[in-house]
């Protein structure tokens, strides 16, 4: 089993929902029931980058380490480094990404995306599932991966990837006729890959897809894609989408 971190970076002035590592997630803030999640892995450390004394009080106990952070960082990555400077992790240092509003998140995955990275050899390692919905390929809210033969990334889009063009072109698409892949937001790499990547210039394609994943592409490093058949159920960006949490969370319990 590899030894590696888990880095949970949270915001708490999010724009679509202020002070979300706090909201109620089964009765408990947010941001601890991702780290208990995350605790549950094979991880070595769990690592809490927060940017609020608010949110570092209601992590106190729950067996994560937590990192203040800036509140001027631009996402989540800016923020792991800035934890990563701060506790001198050496650059060899295997660290998941676990994104704080990600309160279903599945150990087994963070478990088999730290392996990827090891076993690939690659300089970032991410997830993926077949898509089954034909309305997903064409939902820019869901990010489409391409892969080559060894499962390292072609492209990553927004836009419907691989175009099928004797099918999307006919009016209204029936059936899928080739493989399609969602790509599921956790990353591993090394502490060193992090810190290259937040003193590198943004790339084109990066701001056009507004993805951050493309600027490592772009500059040439390799991304290893695993498939799992048990894709994650839904992170939190909307009020909406914590009142579908919660009753996922309900429904588990009353089974």
């Amino acid at each position: 089993m590899a030894d590696y971190v888990v880095a949970i970076p949270a915001r708490y002035a999010s724009t679509r929902l202020p002070g979300k590592p706090l909201a109620s997630v089964g009765g408990e803030p947010m941001i601890r029931v991702v780290c208990t999640q995350a605790l549950q892995s094979q991880a070595s450390r769990v690592i809490a980058c927060v940017d609020d004394e608010r949110v570092y009080e209601v992590l106190k106990g729950c067996g994560a380490e937590i990192c203040m952070t800036s509140k001027d960082c631009h996402c989540g990555t800016d923020r792991i480094a800035q934890m990563l400077e701060k506790t001198k992790m050496p650059a060899d240092t295997v660290v998941v990404n676990v994104q704080g509003d990600e309160p279903l998140i599945n150990p087994g995955h963070i478990d088999q995306v730290a392996n990827l990275l090891i076993n690939s050899g690659a300089d970032m390692a991410t997830l993926c599932s077949r898509i089954e919905k034909i309305s997903d390929v064409f939902d820019p809210n869901c990010v489409k991966v391409v892969m080559d033969k060894n499962g390292t990334a072609l492209y990553f889009s927004r836009a419907p990837i691989p175009y099928e063009r004797d099918n999307f072109g006919k009016g209204e698409v029936k059936e899928l006729q080739y493989p399609h892949y969602h790509h599921i937001g956790i990353y591993a790499y090394r502490a060193g890959t992090v810190l290259d990547y937040t003193k590198r210039e943004q790339a084109e394609i990066e701001k056009c897809e507004s993805l951050e994943q493309l600027r490592l592409m772009h500059y040439g490093f390799k991304i290893a894609v695993g498939i799992t058949a048990t894709p994650p159920e839904i992170g939190v960006d909307t009020k909406e989408d914590l009142k579908r949490v919660n009753e996922i969370l309900s429904c588990k319990e009353t089974h």
